[in-house]
């Protein structure tokens, strides 16, 4: 597995890298949570509906994936305890969970967001 791929990576233009490589990727069903989320916005957002139907298209893409979406497991609930008692780190949960799960699974976390920097332990790599 070549690393876990964070929301900002999946809702905008994919790297070429990743596109090239997509089945040797994987995401959180956290991440899958959080499009979905954007998607429900766009859908009741008028004149939205380009983004949506795009959006509809790529969780339905990655979905048909085997292994692509990873369940949050107990190894994962441990590495957000650890990431979330860390008094120096702000913690905006999701990317917590998010950057957690990663660390669980042991992969680099690709990520377009700068902040996943304040999570220690976690081996990220922006695109």
């Amino acid at each position: 597995m070549r690393g876990m791929l964070d929301t900002s990576v999946l809702i905008g233009i994919m790297p070429e890298q990743v596109i090239d490589h997509i089945d040797s990727y994987t995401a959180s069903f956290i991440v899958r949570a959080e499009l979905l989320r954007g998607l429900r916005r766009l859908e009741r957002t008028a004149g939205d509906e380009h983004d949506a139907r795009i959006r509809r298209q790529r969780i339905a893409t990655l979905d048909s994936l085997p292994t692509f979406w990873r369940p949050f497991d107990a190894d994962a609930s441990d590495a957000y305890a650890d990431l979330a008692a860390q008094p120096e780190t702000a913690i905006r949960s999701k990317d917590a969970l998010i950057a957690a799960h990663a660390i669980a699974l042991g992969v680099p976390l690709l990520t377009a967001d700068r902040g996943f920097t304040r999570f220690v332990g976690a081996d990220v790599t922006f695109v």
